[in-house]
């Protein structure tokens, strides 16, 4: 089992894959080392098939490179951001949607990134979207709102922490957050304690703990707002909050 099928988030992308829960546009943050198993997972999902070199698997950028805007004129057209809003707009050849692949999305120019707005906003009802990179601090905005955003964390970056459980801990850590008044950290604690309970074997509270995770991504809620959600959820056991955490989401 490779570190990336051991982590959480991606256990969740996953899933949600599989269930058919595929968004129009998807971004997603990890090691670059791992952006060819994710290609590899995800898109004999979506597209229905495993076959080698699809023809409705459209990838622009290389593995060191995000996509320029790209020329018609010139030799290095495909693969170029054009190319892919070109492509992507025709009908699939085998699958039922077409599938355009990003790569180094983080790296984009803002022209070129610019270029793939409004693909990113309305993309063809046939096709789907997935940006790649490796650092989502640097994806842009603009593009980071119109996808389904989500950071994985290897365990050998951010190592396991058991979540608090006294009522001691519990306000230590709340007092310590909502002093820092950081929603970074208070992601970086939710992945740490997901790590921990994938690694004590408890999937379905490690499961929780992701989708508050998830959550806290967004940034659109405030961190006492957070804190309040966090303790509820894995302190007081408020489980009719899971129904809400998914309407969040």
């Amino acid at each position: 089992m490779s570190d990336l099928t051991a982590n959480v988030t991606w256990r969740e992308i996953l899933r949600e894959t599989e269930a058919g829960n595929i968004p129009h546009c998807r971004a997603i943050s990890a090691p670059q080392k791992y952006h060819q198993e994710i290609i590899e997972a995800l898109s004999p999902i979506i597209l229905g098939s495993n076959k080698p070199a699809h023809p409705d698997l459209l990838i622009a950028g290389t593995a060191d490179k995000a996509p320029p805007i790209g020329d018609p004129e010139k030799p290095n057209y495909t693969g170029s951001c054009r190319w892919l809003i070109e492509n992507i707009a025709l009908m699939p050849v085998e699958a039922p949607r077409r599938l355009g692949v990003i790569l180094n999305a983080d790296k984009l120019l803002l022209p070129a990134a610019n270029n793939l707005l409004k693909l990113a906003e309305e993309p063809p009802k046939h096709a789907a979207l997935l940006f790649l990179m490796e650092d989502g601090r640097l994806f842009l905005p603009t593009l980071r709102s119109r996808s389904r955003f989500s950071a994985i964390t290897l365990k050998d970056d951010l190592p396991p922490r058991k979540p608090p459980s006294t009522d001691g801990e519990w306000l230590t850590w709340l007092a310590d957050t909502r002093k820092a008044g950081d929603s970074d950290g208070v992601i970086s604690d939710l992945e740490a304690w997901a790590n921990y309970s994938v690694s004590a074997r408890d999937f379905v509270r490690a499961g929780l703990i992701e989708r508050l995770r998830l959550i806290a991504a967004k940034k659109n809620l405030s961190v006492p707002m957070l804190c309040d959600m966090i303790i509820l959820t894995l302190r007081e056991g408020f489980s009719q909050y899971e129904s809400i955490l998914d309407d969040l989401r």
